[in-house]
């Protein structure tokens, strides 16, 4: 199966070209890296069709992107353009929340982490001073919230939760250790990010998943306290 994953959703282009076997394990024919984001609008097409010449794949099986929460014109950009190739090229795209994939790229920097004690909180800058929060139990993802700080201090004494590893983007948050780690462009495991993304697919019918069904997912104006 030939994979393309891309993504304008924060502060960077990531444009992969990769390849599975019956296995899952993942081959990257070709990856290029920008921090280039006010770029992206004309940069992203052009990048794909590099990543597409070097791997000498002209048509991948299905497209991955991850469809927020991020930038406004970030998503739409990802989201829009992944839309648009799909429906050319008569494939699947699917959309996968922005910061599990993350987590999930940064934390297969960890060798062997043990099941359970791997916690992890990840906040992207959300700007307005607020961020889209992630945890990571050691064993499943909670669900992305649009939070302000205070919000999400109260969320961990609540929960009595305590990360082990602590990942932002953008801003530092203000109550973040300062051995907190910054996600940047070049230190997320992309490889890790496209296997994450197969073990997806398959427990689902990726092959439903037309252009039309792939929506961004900006969570601000939509996510609300309930009380």
């Amino acid at each position: 199966m030939n994979l393309l994953y891309f993504d304008t959703t924060q502060e960077w282009i990531h444009v992969v070209v990769g390849t599975a076997d019956t296995n899952s394990n993942i081959e990257l024919k070709s990856k290029l890296v920008e921090t280039s984001p006010k770029e992206a609008s004309y940069r992203l097409v052009e990048m794909i069709k590099t990543a597409q010449e070097k791997s000498q794949i002209k048509k991948p099986d299905i497209i991955v992107v991850p469809n927020g929460p991020g930038s406004f014109t970030g998503i739409r950009i990802t989201v829009s353009t992944a839309r648009n190739l799909a429906q050319l090229w008569e494939i699947p795209a699917i959309g996968i929340d922005s910061a599990e994939l993350y987590l999930v790229g940064i934390k297969s920097q960890n060798i062997n982490p043990i099941p359970g004690s791997d916690t992890s909180i990840l906040c992207l800058d959300g700007k307005q001073g607020k961020f889209y929060t992630k945890f990571f139990d050691g064993y499943q993802f909670s669900e992305t919230k649009d939070q302000s700080p205070e919000v999400i201090i109260d969320d961990l004494k609540k929960q009595q939760f305590t990360p082990n590893n602590w990942y932002y983007t953008g801003t530092f948050p203000n109550f973040y250790p300062s051995s907190a780690v910054k996600i940047e462009a070049t230190n997320l495991n992309l490889s890790s990010i496209l296997k994450y993304s197969l073990e997806h697919l398959k427990q689902t019918q990726y092959k439903n998943y037309d252009y039309l069904s792939l929506l961004p997912n900006y969570i601000r104006g939509t996510y609300v306290d309930q009380k």
